[in-house]
C-alpha cells in the first residue's frame, strides 16, 4: 500500500509537470543570499505580470521595433513636403579680364597662365522640388507605414498574451508545490498521530493491535516525507524562473500573497462563443490583417514606381570670381560669375526594363504568402480553442469529484481513528483511511492546478485580454 497511487507516474506527474515547464521556459536564473522573511516582497498574481511585462526583453525589442516603424511613418510623410537640395563648392581658377573686339575679332586681354594669375571661385547651387502628383508613390507608402505600426501594436499583444499565459503557468505550479508540502505534511502528522496511538495501545496491551503497525506506519511516513522533497524541489524551480521572469535583483526574495489555489469554479460559456471571440480578439488575426494591407499598399507603391511623377521646382546658383570680370552677356554663360533664380515644372520616369516589374511580382508572392499563413491560422486557432476548452471542462469536473472525494476521505479519516480508539477497528483500517486520504487530496490540489491552468489557456486561446 502507498500513499499515493501509480508509484512515479500519477504521484509524481504534478511536479514533473513544474520541472519540464522550468525547462522548457529556458530562463537563467541566480540564486540570490536568502533574506529575513519580513524582508521578502509579498506579490500577486496581478503584479507578477505587470512586473514581467514591463521588464522583459521580448517586450522592449517590439517596442523597438514601433519606433522603427514610426520612424519609416515619418519619412513617408515628409515626402509631400519640398526636398531642398544645395551645393556649394570652392576652387581655383585662372583670373580672366572680358575680352575685346576689334576688327571682327575676339582678343583676350587676360594675362598669361602663371602662379600670379590663379585666383579662387566660389560658387553653390539650391533646387527646391515640391512634388506635385506621384501616381501613390507617398500616398500608399504612407498608408503602407501607417498599418505596419498597427501590426507592430498588435504583435505587442500577442507577446503580452504569452507573458500573461507563462506567469499564470509559474505562478500555479509555485501554489501548487507548495500545497504539496502542505498535504504531505499533514499525512506526516496522521501517521504520526497514528503511531502514537498504536504505541499507547500496545503498552496497555490491547490484542487490537500488533508490534508490525508500527512498521507499517514508518513505511507510510517514509513515503510522504519523499513525497514532500520532490514537491520542495519543483517550488524551487519555479521558484528561481519566476524570479528571473519577473527580474528581481539576486538579493531580493519574494513570496506570493496568495496560499492557496483558486477553488472558485465558474460554469464557461459554450465553445462557439470561444472560437468567435478568438476570431475577433487573438491579436495574430488582427496582426495579420494590418501587415496583409500594408503589404498591398507596398505593392501600389511598388506599382506607382513605374510612372511618372510630375513635380515644381525652384533652381537658383550664385558664383564669383574677384579675380575674373564679369562678362554681362545674357547669352553667354559664366560659370564663375553669376546670380540667377526661376521657377520651373517637370516630369521624372525612370525606366529600368524589367526590374520593378520583378520587385512588384516578389512583393505579391510575399502577400499571398501573409494569406496562406492567415489561412492556417483561421483553421488551427479554432482547433486550438477547441481543444483548450475540452481540457477545461474536464478539469473542472476533475477538480469537483476529487474536491467531494478529499472531503469525504478526511471524514473517514477522522471516523477511523476514533473506531480505533474504540477498540472497533484495526490499525490497517485507521492506515487505510489515511492513505486513501492523502491520494484524494494529493488528486484534488492537481485537479485544482489543472484547472486555473486550463482556465488561463483557454483565455489565451480565445484572445481574452487579461492583463
Amino acid at each position: 500500500m502507498e500513499l499515493f497511487p501509480m508509484p512515479f507516474s500519477s504521484r509524481l506527474s504534478t511536479f514533473l509537470l513544474i520541472i519540464s515547464l522550468a525547462l522548457t521556459l529556458s530562463l537563467h536564473c541566480t540564486a540570490g543570499g536568502a533574506k529575513p522573511e519580513e524582508e521578502k516582497v509579498v506579490l500577486t498574481l496581478s503584479q507578477l505580470i505587470e512586473m514581467a511585462i514591463s521588464r522583459s526583453p521580448d517586450i522592449r525589442g517590439v517596442e523597438s521595433e514601433i519606433a522603427s516603424a514610426k520612424s519609416d511613418l515619418a519619412q513617408a510623410r515628409a515626402a509631400y513636403y519640398p526636398q531642398i537640395e544645395t551645393t556649394a563648392v570652392v576652387g581655383p581658377v585662372e583670373d580672366a579680364k572680358e575680352p575685346l573686339v576689334a576688327n571682327g575679332r575676339i582678343l583676350d586681354p587676360s594675362p598669361s597662365l602663371g602662379l600670379s594669375s590663379i585666383g579662387i571661385f566660389g560658387r553653390i547651387n539650391l533646387i527646391a522640388t515640391q512634388p506635385i502628383y506621384t501616381f501613390g508613390k507617398i500616398s500608399n507608402r504612407e498608408d503602407a507605414a501607417s498599418r505596419g505600426i498597427k501590426a507592430r501594436e498588435f504583435q505587442m499583444d500577442e507577446q503580452k498574451a504569452r507573458i500573461v499565459l507563462r506567469v499564470k503557468e509559474l505562478y500555479y505550479a509555485l501554489i501548487l508545490a507548495r500545497s504539496g508540502m502542505e498535504t504531505a505534511d499533514e499525512a506526516r502528522d496522521f501517521f504520526d498521530e497514528a503511531g502514537r496511538r498504536i504505541s499507547r495501545l500496545l503498552k496497555l496491551g490491547s490484542p487490537n493491535v500488533k508490534e508490525t503497525d508500527l512498521y507499517k506506519v514508518d513505511s507510510y511516513r517514509a513515503d510522504s516525507l519523499r513525497f514532500k522533497a520532490e514537491a520542495e524541489k519543483g517550488f524551487r524551480i519555479s521558484y528561481f524562473v519566476m524570479k528571473s521572469l519577473i527580474q528581481l535583483p539576486p538579493d531580493v526574495e519574494f513570496e506570493l500573497a496568495e496560499k492557496a489555489l483558486p477553488t472558485r469554479m465558474e460554469e464557461p460559456a459554450a465553445l462557439d462563443k470561444y472560437i468567435e471571440t478568438a476570431s475577433s480578439e487573438r491579436p495574430e488575426f488582427k496582426q495579420l490583417a494590418e501587415a496583409l494591407a500594408a503589404q498591398d499598399y507596398r505593392i501600389k507603391a511598388a506599382v506607382s514606381d513605374m510612372y511618372p511623377s510630375f513635380f515644381a521646382a525652384v533652381q537658383g546658383s550664385l558664383a564669383g570670381a574677384p579675380g575674373r570680370e564679369v562678362l554681362h552677356n545674357r547669352y553667354i554663360p559664366d560659370d564663375f560669375n553669376h546670380a540667377y533664380a526661376g521657377v520651373v515644372a517637370g516630369a521624372k520616369w525612370s525606366l529600368d526594363f524589367g526590374i520593378g516589374k520583378a520587385r512588384v511580382d516578389k512583393m505579391r508572392a510575399e502577400y499571398n504568402k501573409l494569406l496562406n499563413t492567415r489561412a492556417s491560422a483561421k483553421m488551427n486557432i479554432p482547433i486550438q480553442v477547441a481543444q483548450s476548452y475540452q481540457e477545461h471542462l474536464e478539469a473542472r469536473k476533475a477538480a469537483a469529484s476529487y474536491q467531494t472525494a478529499a472531503i469525504a476521505s478526511r471524514k473517514w479519516v477522522v471516523t477511523a481513528m476514533a473506531d480505533f480508539d474504540m477498540g472497533v477497528e484495526t490499525a490497517d483500517e485507521m492506515l487505510r483511511a489515511i492513505e486513501k486520504y492523502g491520494q484524494n487530496q494529493s488528486k484534488y490540489i492537481e485537479a485544482l492546478f489543472n484547472y486555473n491552468l486550463s482556465r488561463a489557456r483557454l483565455e489565451y486561446a480565445a484572445g481574452m485580454k487579461t492583463w
